[in-house]
């Protein structure tokens, strides 16, 4: 097929990435080639296969070598966009090589909680709001310009379980929609280096910019 030629970097099940897939008409998105590593979802090799995309799974233990050969995989596969549901950080040679076509979930809303277990800090905190970021990807670690945010209200005593599918349930469509800009070619940067998508509606709630194609799931 033709449109966006996709790759995607998954730890963990991969649910993005296979909803990415799924809505691969939808995006106008072509996905190539996914990169995982050895504690996520035994089946992607057969969820890849049964998609028509390559999955190269890497063992970090030898930190460098791993990074050395994500550096080859991902620069060799020569993709418009590269989506992040990484545990890992990209070397510095791979967010050069992308400048401005990588892009990262992270599950709080930055510039609060960067780095890991955004989720339950965000419940930790005892902030009133919490959500999920996209953002485009530069060496400094969830510094890039913001692309969209979803916001939650935060309940007390809600378990983290329950915290995250609520968050989930926005998160899908937003981590969609944002892949349909990119494949649209509505994605900008404003004279002050932040990024706006060209057309869309801001300043509403619960997902900003408004959502146009994807419904929050169940």
């Amino acid at each position: 097929m033709t449109g966006l030629k996709a790759g995607f970097c998954v730890s963990g099940n991969g649910s993005l990435f296979r909803a990415a897939v799924r809505h691969r008409e939808a995006l106008s998105i072509d996905p190539r080639l996914v990169v995982t590593e050895t504690k996520a979802s035994p089946d992607l090799e057969e969820f890849c296969s049964q998609n028509g995309l390559r999955c190269v799974r890497l063992d970090p233990a030898d930190r460098p070598a791993f990074d050395r050969e994500l550096t080859r995989v991902l620069i060799e596969a020569e993709l418009d966009l590269i989506a992040l549901t990484f545990d890992r950080v990209l070397p510095a040679e791979v967010v050069r090589h992308y400048a401005g076509r990588i892009i990262n979930v992270h599950p709080a809303l930055l510039p609060a909680f960067i780095g890991m277990r955004g989720m339950e800090r965000t419940l930790a905190s005892g902030a009133r709001f919490g959500g999920a970021t996209v953002h485009d990807v530069v060496d400094e670690v969830d510094a890039g310009a913001i692309i969209a945010q979803a916001v939650v209200a935060t309940i007390p005593g809600e378990t983290l379980a329950d915290y995250g599918r609520r968050v989930y349930r926005l998160l899908e469509p937003m981590f969609l929609q944002v892949m349909a800009w990119y494949a649209e070619g509505r994605v900008e940067r404003d004279g002050g280096g932040r990024i706006v998508v060209r057309d869309a509606r801001y300043g509403s709630l619960p997902v900003s910019p408004a959502l146009e194609r994807f419904e929050p799931g169940e």
